[in-house]
C-alpha cells in the first residue's frame, strides 16, 4: 500500500472517530523524502435536539411512531407551553406535562426532565387504552371524564406544532439514544 492510499484510508478513519466523539483530530505522517504531513479533521458540530427528536426517540423506544410524539408534544404544550420548570395546581403539578409527582410517586426532577417525564407519560397513556383510545387516554391525562377539551386542543397542538423545531430549555442536558 502507498502512504498516500494509507493517509486517505487514515484520514477516513480518524473522520469517522472525530464525528462520534465530536472532538477535533489531528494526525502527522512522515512521507518517505518529504516533511512531516498534518492532516486535521474538524469535529462536526452536532445540533441540539429539538424537543420533537426527544418525544420522537422516546416514543420510538416504546415502539410507537410520530403519532406518539405529536400527542405527547401537544400535551407537553397544553400543559407547560414548553417550560420546564411549570408548577400548577397550587403546587402540586410540576414539570413539561403538569404531572402530580407527589401522587404519583415521582421526583420533580423527573417531572422537569423531558425525556424522563415523557416516558412516564406514555405509561400512564398505556394505563387508559392508549394506543387503542387515544382521546380518552389523552384527556384521562386532564381528568378522564371532565367534558373540558383537554384531549382535542392537546391533539390539535401537536399536530399543528409538530413542523416547528421546538427548543429544549431544561436543567439537565439531553441525550439521545444511538439509533
Amino acid at each position: 500500500m502507498t502512504m498516500n492510499a494509507w493517509m486517505e484510508q487514515l484520514s477516513t478513519a480518524l473522520m469517522l472517530v472525530s464525528l462520534v466523539t465530536g472532538q477535533p483530530l489531528a494526525i502527522q505522517a512522515e512521507q518517505a523524502g518529504s516533511a512531516l504531513e498534518t492532516i486535521e479533521i474538524a469535529a462536526v458540530d452536532t445540533p441540539d435536539p429539538t424537543v420533537q427528536d426527544v418525544l420522537l426517540d422516546v416514543c420510538e423506544s416504546r415502539s410507537y411512531g410520530q403519532d406518539c410524539a405529536q400527542t405527547l408534544l401537544g400535551m407537553l404544550w397544553t400543559e407547560s407551553n414548553n417550560i420546564s420548570t411549570a408548577i400548577g395546581d397550587n403546587g402540586k403539578a410540576r414539570g413539561y406535562f403538569q404531572i402530580h409527582y407527589k401522587l404519583h410517586g415521582i421526583t420533580v426532577e423527573c417531572a422537569e426532565d423531558l425525556a424522563c417525564s415523557a416516558d412516564w407519560t406514555i405509561s400512564y397513556l398505556e394505563r387508559n387504552s392508549y394506543p387503542k383510545y387515544v382521546s380518552y387516554a389523552v384527556q384521562c391525562h386532564n381528568s378522564c371524564n371532565a367534558g373540558n377539551g383537554y384531549a382535542a386542543k392537546s391533539l390539535r397542538n401537536g399536530a399543528r406544532l409538530w413542523d416547528e423545531p421546538m427548543a429544549i430549555h431544561q436543567a439537565a442536558p439531553i441525550v439521545l439514544a444511538m439509533k
